[in-house]
């Protein structure tokens, strides 16, 4: 074919030691690498682009990624893991254990670093008691919740606004991760 390079697409690869244990998960990783079909690489989101090199191979260049997962330290965590510890966390302190009164949902998005994900947390306050809290989940979320919450659930930045989700109430990550771009 005519392969001109330089189009984004998913990473689709295979090989015999290639992302062994690259989700920290066993079950995870078994279910991003299709062993059975040979070893391919296929789940994980990664979206990448590639270049003609000098050599005559093509150079790889990492893009972003098309997943829930938030990578931190090396380590990846799942959207709803961090979703489910940071509301944990918001219902306890500022709600007196209402998870009812808000919805929180958060993304990863390249910020600060080429390496690291930003966890970027949108509350969705649900209640004229839940927006009246809003003065102190502002004045303390991010320190109170960094100190309180795993490493890889410290969230780096908070919004309010309704969370975008489709006709069964789930939330669209592409949308939440484009309303934090905008931002």
């Amino acid at each position: 074919g005519g392969w001109a390079g330089g189009e984004p697409g998913q990473l689709v690869c295979r090989g015999g030691v290639l992302m062994g244990g690259y989700v920290g998960d066993a079950a995870a990783t078994k279910k991003a690498i299709h062993t059975e079909a040979g070893g391919w690489y296929v789940n994980l989101g990664d979206v990448c682009f590639a270049l003609p090199a000098a050599d005559g191979a093509k150079d790889y260049y990492w893009l972003s990624r098309d997943s829930a997962l938030l990578i931190r330290g090396g380590a990846n965590y799942a959207y709803e893991q961090v979703n489910s510890e940071l509301s944990a966390y918001v219902a306890e302190t500022f709600f007196g254990g209402d998870a009812d009164a808000f919805a929180l949902a958060v993304v990863g998005l390249r910020l600060d670093s080429e390496h690291e994900d930003a966890c970027l947390c949108t509350i969705e306050l649900k209640t004229a008691a839940a927006e009246a809290a809003r003065g102190p989940l502002e004045a303390r979320f991010l320190a109170g919740a960094g100190a309180a919450v795993s490493k890889g659930a410290k969230p780096d930045r908070l919004r309010f606004a309704e969370l975008p989700r489709n006709f069964k109430g789930v939330v669209l990550v592409k949308d939440l991760q484009k309303a934090w771009r905008a931002e």
